[in-house]
């Protein structure tokens, strides 16, 4: 019961403060990005996709950063923090689902070309980070109401990670940017 008031309010609360931000977007493809964000559910199965899009995009001398979410009230073990990727948790979170991290708030801050979020269904401290990012791109795989996304690609049910990435490297290469 009180899990879903604690949602409606974070809802109601980013949709207020998502009319107050101000934030220059444009349109950019891997060819003209410096610096992509990357936001994802952490699981250890998915970080061999994540690895893989981040070689491709460092081999395109793109700077990466990667930041995680894990719903567990504890990092989990097998999560290693390196320089560009960092990790925040359940217990990191106030009591509607905000992050309340320096981490968080630093990824938020970072002026990224492009952010990357890998979600796969709605997660509010997810949402919360790509609504508040300063990206001037957002890009996301799902449609849900009030989505923050400027661009979005349309992933079957059953595709995977993979899928994705591959679609990603597909449009962000040959979409051509005024």
């Amino acid at each position: 019961m009180f899990g879903g008031i604690k949602r409606s309010i974070g809802r109601r609360l980013l949709k207020r403060q998502r009319k107050h931000q101000q934030c220059k977007r444009q349109f950019h493809n891997f060819n003209t990005a410096k610096l992509v964000g990357i936001l994802y559910l952490y699981d250890a199965s998915t970080e061999h996709d994540i690895q893989t899009l981040v070689k491709f995009l460092t081999e395109r001398n793109i700077k990466v950063q990667l930041l995680a979410y894990s719903p567990e009230s504890a990092p989990p073990q097998s999560f290693i923090i390196t320089v560009n990727k960092r990790l925040f948790y359940k217990e990191q979170l106030n009591w509607f689902g905000k992050p309340v991290t320096g981490e968080v708030d630093d990824f938020i801050r970072s002026p990224f070309d492009i952010l990357i979020d890998f979600s796969s269904a709605p997660c509010y401290p997810m949402q919360y980070v790509t609504t508040f990012s300063r990206a001037q791109m957002r890009v996301g795989k799902i449609a849900y109401p009030d989505n923050p996304y400027e661009f979005i690609l349309t992933i079957p049910e059953k595709g995977d990670n993979k899928f994705f990435i591959e679609q990603l490297k597909h449009y962000l290469l040959s979409i051509q940017t005024k």
